[in-house]
């Protein structure tokens, strides 16, 4: 059995908030590691697990991007948002997301995605990753993305093609920062309107299957099916011709 290897901490990446909010203390070395349960840092300060509304890949084969959502538009909402507590073992790799907040009233009961980085000793390959010692909500990878196990724990792909795994795990590939919305699926086509940056409109990305799951082909700005089917003439224009412009 392969003993586990602990890290007190892996990664951090500066959170990439809406508006132009830049995380105080981002990048600060030798961040401590909090608590499961909140933690007093200084007077008002204190530590908790971020939600996770996402993965995809890193820049390499050593790293994956953990999207969460955090507290405040205004900068002194968040403190240190890390990644910590990271045991890597045979199968999965485990670890903790967490921030430091304070209260405060207005702007900081927002939500605001951002974007962390978490970097393994080992390459990740097929490991199942499990963030806040939520087992319940896993991850693994599907083609060429990440996706959610089921509630059973169970990691096997999805026969459905348009399941909701197979459909985070197409939006995780294609780089986006958030789940964006399904416009078309059928066995063998998808489309999905994704947020890529927090700053811009959506685009409107086509996939096709294969056997490594989703890949992606085409992107588009504008409605109906003209961008689409220039890069793939056998697309089936029945599931694109209707469509608004990607929003």
């Amino acid at each position: 059995m392969t003993e586990p290897r602990r890290r007190p901490i892996v990664a951090l990446a500066c959170a990439l908030f809406a508006a132009g909010a830049v995380a105080a203390g981002c990048g600060v070395p030798g961040a401590t590691a909090a608590a499961t349960a909140p933690t007093t840092i200084g007077a008002q300060w204190r530590s908790f697990r971020a939600d996770v509304t996402g993965i995809r890949p890193g820049s390499d084969d050593h790293s994956l991007v953990v999207q969460v959502d955090l507290p405040g538009k205004d900068p002194g909402c968040v403190q240190e948002p890390r990644i910590e507590q990271v045991v890597e073992a045979k199968t999965d790799i485990r670890a903790d997301v967490v921030y430091s907040t304070r209260p405060a009233a207005g702007g900081c009961q927002d939500k605001v995605p951002a974007e962390l980085r978490l970097t393994t000793t080992d390459p990740i390959a097929d490991r199942t990753v499990i963030l806040n010692a939520d087992a319940g909500n896993a991850w693994h990878k599907l083609g060429a993305g990440w996706g959610h196990c089921d509630r059973q724990g169970t990691c096997a792909p999805p026969a459905d093609h348009c399941d909701p795994a197979w459909i985070g795990a197409a939006a995780s590939a294609a780089g986006a920062v958030g789940p964006g919305t399904t416009r078309a699926c059928v066995p063998g086509w998808l489309v999905l309107d994704l947020p890529h940056h927090q700053s811009e409109p959506p685009s409107r990305t086509a996939f096709r299957w294969s056997d490594a799951g989703w890949t992606s082909f085409a992107q588009a700005r504008s409605a109906g099916c003209a961008e689409i089917l220039a890069a793939e003439p056998k697309f089936p224009a029945a599931l694109c011709r209707a469509l608004p412009a990607p929003a």
